[in-house]
């Protein structure tokens, strides 16, 4: 079973295109080298491990990683039925009654905030430096897996076959893993992000450019679906570091939810901030 110590892991699928696209990368460039110590393919540069499982990552399930670690960064596929090329960087669990894919229901992962933050902002250089002209967001919290004993974000590659097998988006998204791998910490505020679409820009760009640094984004979409209290309480009692302030979309929400999010998290004494 995985257990908590101080070496980041980034895991990757083999039946992933855009999973293996990150790593070989990571490979080629940054140094990571074969360590052959595990059934599973396992490469390391420093206290970073790296791992590709057989499974998709969002069923992953900690008895699929042999190695202990601090917290886990995937890297993935992104798919949107739009097919718009996207680079994205997300917290993951269920936040309703459904588990389509993987992880329990109802339930959340830890989160570091300022990894999500460190992997924005190093899409979004990347992507400048490389004249890329592609939309770097921040997801809402969805799919698994939700039951790991450690912190977990992903970093995906989106939206279709084209992306995923792109050598050069591959870079990018290499670059971004290795940021959230680092403890170079940026010196924000942990919030929890609430309202607005599934790519909530505002979220986002707060992420990228303010004070704030945003681990769960709970869209408009899970209110309508049916987010429990209990839920809600966690994705602030999962924010590694403490979490008391709530980024509220006023207008990405509708007049009911956002008032009964409001009495609810005056009522856990969170920080309320209208964005």
């Amino acid at each position: 079973m995985l257990l908590k110590d101080s070496r980041p892991i980034i895991v990757a699928s083999k039946i992933d295109a855009a999973s293996l696209n990150i790593p070989q990368t990571l490979i080629s460039q940054h140094g990571f080298t074969e360590t052959s110590q595990h059934q599973i393919p396992t490469y390391s540069n420093g206290n970073v491990n790296l791992m590709v499982i057989e499974k998709e990552c969002i069923y992953a399930e900690p008895g699929d990683i042999p190695i202990s670690g601090s917290t886990i960064i995937f890297a993935s596929k992104h798919v949107s039925a739009a097919g718009k090329p996207a680079l994205t960087v997300h917290a993951t669990g269920n936040l309703t009654s459904q588990a389509e894919f993987g992880g329990r229901p109802g339930e959340v992962s830890q989160v570091e905030p300022f990894r999500i933050v460190q992997a924005l902002r190093t899409l979004k250089q990347e992507s400048a430096r490389n004249n890329e002209q592609i939309e770097v967001t921040m997801e809402a919290t969805h799919h698994g897996p939700t039951s790991f004993p450690v912190p977990v974000c992903f970093v995906e590659i989106g939206s279709g076959a084209n992306e995923w097998s792109d050598r050069r988006l591959g870079k990018i998204a290499a670059h971004a893993v290795v940021a959230a791998a680092s403890d170079n910490s940026f010196e924000g505020v942990n919030a929890v992000g609430f309202g607005g679409t599934y790519y909530s820009a505002k979220h986002t760009r707060m992420s990228m450019e303010g004070k704030y640094q945003i681990g769960h984004l709970v869209s408009r979409n899970a209110f309508e679906s049916g987010i429990t209290e209990t839920t809600l309480r966690e994705t602030f009692g999962k924010t590694i570091g403490g979490c008391e302030t709530a980024l509220v979309d006023w207008k990405g929400l509708s007049g009911d939810d956002r008032r009964r999010l409001v009495q609810q998290l005056e009522a856990l004494g969170k920080k309320v901030v209208r964005i």
